[in-house]
């Protein structure tokens, strides 16, 4: 599997780019691909500006000229482009606590069931920023954009889509859009690091 990881830039909610806020003693993109280089052939980083990101031992995209600033699924889409074929995780860098071991698990039904996309929901809603998407589906996404359509959830009502559902309150799908969520994310880093132990 390829992991695509959606860095974008600076947040309006945070005042600042999420990606490179220090998350448990890591930036968020460190912790991340730390996390899955070593379950993915290759990581891809997909950012409003790549020269922030040049010194990350990854490939390091913007979306394509066509879509840029349009939001998760220009990344998406560009992502999915750049793989070109087979199964790929798409990861958010506001998700700092996404795992390998889930990202495998939704890699594993994809290719099990033969899906488009296997995405993550709890008992609210969907998460469609981690989750197994095949490169396949790039054309699909790319119409999407080309009608105007930005939102995830058009990609999803367009293709064969797979729901794996999960616990309220899962880190995996815990993100961080505020301040207070980012103070939240360092207690949580402390309280994952005390369990490691």
């Amino acid at each position: 599997m390829e992991t695509i990881i959606l860095a974008g830039g600076k947040s309006s909610r945070m005042g600042q780019n999420k990606a490179l806020m220090q998350v448990g003693g890591r930036r968020v993109i460190d912790r991340l691909i730390a996390e899955f280089e070593p379950v993915s052939k290759k990581i891809i980083v997909i950012a409003n500006n790549v020269k922030t990101y040049k010194n990350l031992n990854v490939r390091v995209l913007e979306d394509e000229a066509a879509f840029r600033g349009q939001g998760p699924l220009a990344g998406i889409y560009t992502g999915l482009h750049t793989a070109g074929n087979g199964p790929c995780l798409i990861v958010a860098c506001d998700m700092p606590f996404a795992s390998a071991k889930r990202g495998c698990q939704l890699i594993d039904l994809l290719k099990k069931n033969d899906r488009d996309a296997v995405i993550l929901r709890d008992s609210e809603r969907i998460h469609p920023l981690f989750g197994a998407y095949n490169a396949r589906i790039a054309e699909v996404a790319k119409a999407a954009l080309e009608e105007g359509k930005r939102s995830v959830k058009a990609l999803l009502d367009r293709i064969d889509a797979e729901y794996m559902i999960v616990d309220d309150g899962t880190l995996d799908i815990w993100n961080m859009n505020t301040m207070e969520d980012y103070i939240k994310a360092g207690e949580l880093a402390k309280g994952s690091e005390k369990n490691d132990m």
